[in-house]
């Protein structure tokens, strides 16, 4: 698999032009802030090697047995970004829609608010963009701020709005194997949970 930068992603977004239909008026009249006074960013694990086992493939492949021992049997930070893609264990959770490892994550003390990349984003952002509605749900159970803006300026709602063009190709991008059918479908359960 190839492996991307939550850079490349965020660059691929605004070159393609990512949002159908209006943004929202703040964001068009430039008054919005960026996601940095509003919310932490991840500081990201400086060791030259990687924890074992590794919570942030474990977060991805939603393997709980070994979430579970790299975080309550060996102590690990859960709110530590990995140093490649400079993303958290939730994050990595929430883009490829690993909701019980979701769940553990934020019952282990995992920050739903903590920005993550570079540019900054949220696990929020990335169960809007890929309509991961079960995550979205356990996300804003812990009372995320759904209004919250990435580095950008998109709100999880402007990631709803992505065009199924622009959607797959930013699957194709990052050779994600999702169908944007499945997608809309989980961007309608969450349209449903945001105010």
């Amino acid at each position: 698999m190839k492996l991307w930068s939550v850079t490349n992603f965020v660059a691929i977004l605004w070159m393609i032009g990512c949002t159908e239909g209006p943004a929202s008026s703040e964001y068009e009249s430039g008054t919005v802030d960026t996601i940095a006074p509003q919310v932490g960013q991840a500081a990201v694990y400086l060791k030259e090697i990687p924890p074992s086992p590794d919570p942030w493939r474990a977060s991805a492949e939603g393997d709980l047995a070994l979430l579970q021992m790299s975080v309550t049997e060996r102590g690990f930070d859960v709110n530590l970004a990995d140093p490649l893609f400079k993303t958290t264990p939730l994050g990595h959770a929430a883009w490829w829609g690993k909701s019980e490892a979701v769940v553990f994550l934020l019952a282990n003390n995992a920050d739903p608010d903590l920005a993550y990349g570079d540019p900054w984003t949220t696990p929020l952002h990335m169960a809007c963009l890929w309509g991961h509605a079960e995550v979205a749900a356990a996300l804003l159970e812990t009372g995320v701020d759904p209004s919250v803006r990435e580095e950008s300026g998109g709100s999880p709602m402007d990631y709803l709005r992505i065009s199924e063009e622009d959607t797959m190709e930013i699957a194709k991008a990052f050779q994600v194997p999702f169908s944007f059918e499945a997608i809309q479908t989980g961007r309608e359960e969450i349209r449903k949970l945001l105010p």
